[in-house]
């Protein structure tokens, strides 16, 4: 009985030896080698990898990241998929990371190359991929294996609907963005969407999604925070003087929850409040 017991662990242990790194999240690649990392790191063990910004992935409800590196000569690309609990939240990380001024590329949903790299966001992964060898790799051999990755991951193209909320009109160009936790400082203040707009772009622009009762307790929670003589309640929306943030516009419709920041110009404000209301269904 003991001797069948150690070889059925021996069996086990193999298939899990044989299957270790085989996660069937990556392509093979004519004339590329590929090795994925046996170790599929967590949320308790990403500050190994990247300690100084571990912090931030994990705020975005970060899951699991697979490693693997794919071998020509002496050549290396380095494949990192970063998976989120959700495709907001991958957007999140993907916008938190990306800068203005790099070329975007049409991969996943989102997509954007600087030297030696290229990255996107494709359903809840945010994929990562550069150039990691003594050669560096061109730029359309990357874009190669960001889009067969891209196939083999064959997640949902699309961005969050909260997007289509902000109007085009003096948006500030790749302004958009996803906060998941702690919103303008408050933990009540969840999941919030925001642009920016004007010249130089101070004004921000931002959505809060979910059931209206949830969206009034929300406010009655920032009320409750606040003294009395801050909240003005006028006809259809509040002005708010915050005392870290300023003067804060909000206006409730339905489930979501609208507000302005960085003016103090009532009727801008006002206009911007109504042009997201008109566009929500």
């Amino acid at each position: 009985m003991f001797k069948k017991l150690m070889m059925t662990n021996l069996m086990l242990a193999v298939v899990l030896y044989v299957h270790a790194g085989d996660s069937g999240l990556y392509p093979q690649i004519p004339g590329w080698k590929m090795q994925e990392e046996k170790r599929v790191y967590t949320a308790g063990d990403l500050w190994e990898l990247i300690d100084g910004a571990a912090d931030i992935f994990l705020s975005y409800y970060f899951q699991d990241l697979h490693v693997a590196e794919y071998t020509s000569k002496e050549q290396i690309i380095r494949v990192e998929l970063y998976r989120h609990a959700t495709s907001e939240n991958a957007y999140g990380i993907f916008t938190a990371e990306r800068m203005p001024d790099y070329p975007q590329v049409n991969i996943g949903s989102l997509g954007y190359k600087s030297q030696g790299v290229v990255n996107f966001m494709a359903g809840t992964y945010y994929v990562k991929i550069m150039s990691a060898g003594v050669q560096e790799v061109d730029e359309s051999t990357l874009a190669m294996v960001a889009k067969q990755v891209d196939a083999k991951l064959a997640q949902p193209v699309g961005l969050p609907d909260e997007i289509k909320l902000f109007p085009e009109e003096g948006k500030v160009y790749l302004s958009d963005n996803y906060i998941a936790q702690n919103f303008l400082g408050y933990s009540f203040f969840h999941a919030a969407f925001s642009a920016r707009y004007g010249d130089p772009g101070d004004i921000q622009l931002f959505v809060i999604r979910s059931t209206p009762e949830e969206v009034q307790k929300m406010l009655d929670q920032y009320f409750t925070m606040l003294k009395e003589d801050k909240v003005v309640r006028k006809n259809g929306y509040f002005v708010i003087n915050d005392l870290f943030n300023g003067t804060v516009f909000l206006k409730q419709q339905g489930n979501t929850l609208i507000g302005v920041l960085n003016t103090n110009n009532e009727e801008v404000a006002l206009g911007y409040l109504n042009k997201v209301a008109e566009r929500i269904p």
